[in-house]
């Protein structure tokens, strides 16, 4: 439970290399991906330009981080870039086995990372408008507060529109992308562990855990549920059934629908023992929370939809 990992600067000049170097492992990995996509291979003319544009991204890396130093990298932030990281790899490596290539799935992430932050953030703050006293305090995402649910809208929006400009198949995109969603979504939980947010109600259990004070926990020093630990490993759960079911189903955007179902029981459930502001109850005194309803709104649809296109058999016709 540590919600600053590391604090970095201020930096000497000793350090520009080594940015420079893994700025430009970056940049020339990406170029290569994308000459890949266009079936063209990588000109001698092109180091030189990722050679300058790495250097120009570490000159402001360099810039940054000892204009700000010491600056506080927070463990919420970077699991949330291992979580982006992971989903992205897992889906890219799946996209091979299929005729879709794996650059057009890197374009898609880096869109719905963008898309999902956005729309998490804004219902975030929407349910939660007296927490917030400035502009700044909105946009501070790297200190937690995003709802998932509005991150799965802003992400589906992205890929639809990314789907209409390409001419992809949005159906077996959302189909290729869900896994990926599941194994991020494990990992960004343990950022929430990390972070102290997103935490469980008072309990006696001997797994309980006690937050510092020094974290976004609202109860700290009190035994309360790892309730982010709970929804990484059922996450993790839905990931190996996903992948499970992925050559099985064979109608585009089923096992999107599943992802949506899966999802809404493992939420549903977590919430039973989930405190703090995304786990508020619908009025005082009732027994379902805001996400709980939501969940069933969602698992409701996804399965009216999902029974509505399931194949019929030639037999099942009338």
């Amino acid at each position: 439970m540590r919600s600053v990992l590391i604090q970095l600067g201020p930096w000497g000049l000793g350090v520009l290399p080594i940015l420079w170097l893994a700025a430009f492992a970056f940049v020339f990995l990406w170029q290569r991906l994308e000459n890949g996509k266009a079936q063209q291979p990588t000109r001698a003319p092109d180091l030189p330009a990722s050679a300058l544009v790495s250097l120009a991204v570490a000159l402001v890396m360099f810039a940054l981080v000892n204009y700000f130093a010491p600056l506080s990298i927070k463990a919420y932030g970077v699991m949330m870039l291992v979580a982006f990281a992971a989903g992205t790899l897992w889906a890219a490596y799946s996209a091979t086995q299929q005729d879709l290539k794996a650059a057009a799935i890197i374009d898609v992430a880096l869109g719905t990372l963008i898309g999902g932050i956005v729309g998490s953030r804004i219902v975030y703050v929407l349910l939660n408008l007296q927490r917030f006293a400035t502009i700044g305090e909105m946009l501070d995402v790297w200190s937690g507060g995003l709802a998932f649910h509005g991150g799965v809208a802003g992400a589906v929006l992205v890929t639809y529109l990314y789907c209409r400009y390409h001419g992809y198949n949005f159906l077996r995109l959302a189909d290729q992308c869900a896994p990926a969603a599941a194994l991020g979504y494990s990992f960004a939980r343990i950022g929430c562990f990390l972070n102290g947010c997103c935490h469980g109600v008072p309990t006696d259990l001997p797994w309980a855990v006690t937050f510092p004070a020094t974290g976004a926990c609202t109860t700290p020093g009190v035994p309360i549920h790892p309730t982010q630990l709970y929804t990484s490993a059922l996450s993790l759960l839905v990931f190996a059934v996903l992948v499970y079911l992925k050559p099985r189903v064979k109608r585009p955007g089923h096992l999107f629908l599943g992802y949506l179902m899966l999802y809404s029981v493992m939420r549903f459930g977590v919430e039973f023992t989930r405190a703090g502001a995304t786990a508020r109850y619908l009025t005082e005194g009732f027994f379902m929370t805001e996400a709980q309803l939501a969940s069933i709104i969602i698992f409701v649809l996804s399965a009216i939809i999902l029974i509505a296109t399931w194949p019929r058999q030639p037999h099942d016709k009338q």
